[in-house]
């Protein structure tokens, strides 16, 4: 569809000059938002009826690992060793190229059902060149905007590339260069980069430079538990002169007060993924409340759907959540109940789009509803008993919705969820893909000896 017109959603717009508009019309024109008003002129348009739906940016998922669309729940009972150990030991190196393809196409049809528009996808599935290349052919066909962050071959060893590493990152990320050169495209590259959690110095500082000869963002898992004190991967940045406002660290849960000062002071930026960093003990609380005290506007990330869900509803609630209890924990202490409370609903939203693109270098593009910006947005179905009577969207959505209630998505301009349903040949032969890779996949690693007979179905 080259033209669409919108017509009467309550659109929250996230735009300070545009705001909140209990009925209005979008136009969209080739891929980009033309007008936002009331009674827009629909002439050449196809009308989308949004009556009795709101409106919203398309979300912003900055940290995910996408191939892992076959492996949901694997490691839904592990810390974070225990995921590296079924997961990526266990796992990740019995994928082939078409496997590859399979879950990432599966992972980013999961996401854009859930209202995902652009995910940063974290990949360390690249084993060989063709595992990259299958990677980057499932994000094209899937319609969503990504960020394909080409990362370490972990499937050529665990240890080899996680521990201590002294293996300089696969020179085939300037072939991957030459082929993503549009900044401006719909999927887009970067690189995952292990950092000194999981790498030399010296190694961190080769991988670093590469990324900057490439003009690329970097992006790394930062402030783990278990490695802060030994390798301290920020005042090691920091001595080498690596930090900077293409730096992006995800989690970073046991980052201390000086971490986050000197990441704000280089213009950083973090990512929490709430319900990885709290159920596989990465932290007490998710890396909310701290970073906005430094100045940071925090993302927020899946992460992974072998231990979360597919969804930012789920995130932004366990956000909102934590981060009370987190603020709230020392009058608490003190028996002096808060009267009030700080961070809301709007605040997580905000994490989940406007700074979601702001981290990933897109402001210009996604994040909030303007014209001139790119038609990246969704609408959510608010007729339903749990979302109904909207006495304040933002603050309903927040805590009620979730992907069944995204009736539709539109990524540059184009449908790929309607009426509640994936739309195009793409999605529907992506459930036979990944049901015949999942197959392949458990057989390969035998996983009746790693999570128990429940996987042999």
């Amino acid at each position: 569809m080259s033209s669409i017109l919108i017509r009467n959603a309550h659109v929250i717009s996230l735009d300070d000059q545009i705001g909140d508009l209990p009925r209005a019309d979008l136009r969209i024109d080739d891929g980009a938002i033309t007008a936002i008003g009331v009674d827009l002129d629909d002439t050449g348009a196809t009308v989308i009826d949004a009556a009795g739906k709101v409106a919203l940016p398309g979300l912003v998922d900055s940290h995910r690992h996408v191939w892992q669309g076959a492996i949901g729940g694997a490691g839904g009972k592990v810390s974070l060793g225990g995921y590296f150990g079924v997961v990526l030991a266990g796992l990740l190196d019995k994928y082939q190229p078409d496997d590859v393809y399979a879950g990432v196409l599966w992972g980013a049809l999961q996401a854009l059902n859930a209202g995902i528009t652009t995910v940063a996808d974290w990949s360390h599935i690249g084993t060989t060149p063709m595992h990259a290349d299958e990677n980057v052919r499932a994000l094209q066909d899937s319609g969503i905007r990504a960020l394909y962050l080409y990362g370490p071959p972990v499937g050529q060893g665990v240890m080899r590339w996680f521990h201590e590493s002294t293996e300089r990152h696969p020179d085939d990320v300037r072939r991957m260069r030459d082929l993503l050169a549009d900044d401006r495209a719909r999927v887009t590259m970067g690189l995952a980069l292990r950092g000194p959690e999981f790498a030399t110095p010296e190694t961190t500082e080769y991988d670093f430079n590469l990324a900057r000869e490439l003009g690329v963002p970097i992006s790394i898992h930062s402030g783990i538990p278990g490695y802060l004190r030994k390798y301290r991967t920020i005042e090691t940045l920091d001595g080498l002169g690596l930090l900077g406002p293409d730096v992006h660290h995800a989690h970073g849960a046991q980052f201390s007060e000086t971490d986050l000062a000197r990441i704000a002071a280089t213009g950083g930026t973090v990512t929490p993924c709430p319900t990885i960093d709290m159920s596989m003990a990465m932290g007490t609380f998710p890396l909310v409340g701290r970073a906005i005290e430094h100045g940071l506007l925090p993302a927020l990330g899946t992460d992974t759907v072998a231990g979360a869900g597919t969804d930012l509803f789920s995130e932004m609630r366990l956000a909102l959540a934590a981060e009370r209890g987190r603020a709230n924990a020392a009058a608490l202490a003190r028996d002096e109940p808060p009267a009030t409370v700080d961070l809301d609903h709007r605040d997580v939203l905000r994490f989940a789009t406007v700074a979601g693109a702001e981290a990933w270098g897109m402001s210009d593009r996604i994040g909030t509803l303007r014209p001139g910006k790119r038609a990246d947005l969704i609408l959510v179905d608010v007729s339903r008993p749990h979302l109904g009577p909207l006495n304040e969207p933002v603050t309903t959505i927040v805590l009620n919705a979730g992907p069944s209630d995204v009736d539709t998505v539109l990524v540059d301009g184009v449908v790929v969820k309607r009426d509640g349903r994936l739309v195009g040949a793409v999605a529907e032969r992506a459930r036979q893909l990944i049901e015949e890779s999942r197959s392949r996949v458990f057989d390969r690693a035998k996983l009746v000896d790693v999570l128990g007979p429940a996987w042999t179905a």
